[in-house]
């Protein structure tokens, strides 16, 4: 891997995504009473551990193929889908816990921020051309694919 050579749109990926992992360790809720701290929960529970493999899969996908080119159509997807479900259930995490808005510390905040920002970067740097329907076009074949080669008909007796 050569970050000077990489693709502007795989290099914000692995650098939002790289962030977002380092989120997932940092307090997404701190709790203090008058200047004490009671304790500090992290990222790493419940569907925090989906958005944690949401930004590994999109740091991972960047790092393959030729990193000198955007995404392909296939790879695309797999990362605007994978993003967008970590930003979806973020984005719901902060709308339930509304109320408790300042129990939120820096992690939640860097979670948040990177989800969407991995989001925007692998929408915004897309190649040209692509869009959403031929990018699911793209996943559809390359699955129909896998699946005819890997079960082959059985002979017609």
């Amino acid at each position: 891997m050569n970050f000077q050579t990489m693709n502007k749109q795989r290099k914000f990926i692995l650098i939002a995504a790289a962030i977002g992992v380092i989120a997932m360790f940092l307090p997404w809720v701190s709790i203090s009473v008058m200047g004490m701290s009671f304790g500090n929960v992290n990222g790493m529970h419940g569907f925090g551990i989906l958005v944690f493999l949401c930004f590994l899969g999109c740091a991972g996908i960047t790092l393959v193929g030729d990193q000198t080119k955007p995404l392909d159509k296939t790879m695309w997807m797999i990362s605007l889908i994978a993003s967008g479900l970590a930003a979806l259930i973020m984005i719901i995490n902060f709308l339930r816990a509304l109320d408790a808005i300042s129990y939120f510390s820096v992690g939640f905040y860097l979670a948040i921020a990177a989800s969407l920002a991995v989001l925007f970067a692998t929408y915004q740097y897309r190649a040209a051309g692509f869009n959403v329907k031929d990018g699911f076009d793209s996943l559809k074949d390359d699955i129909e694919k896998k699946t005819k080669n890997d079960n082959p008909t059985p002979p017609a007796v």
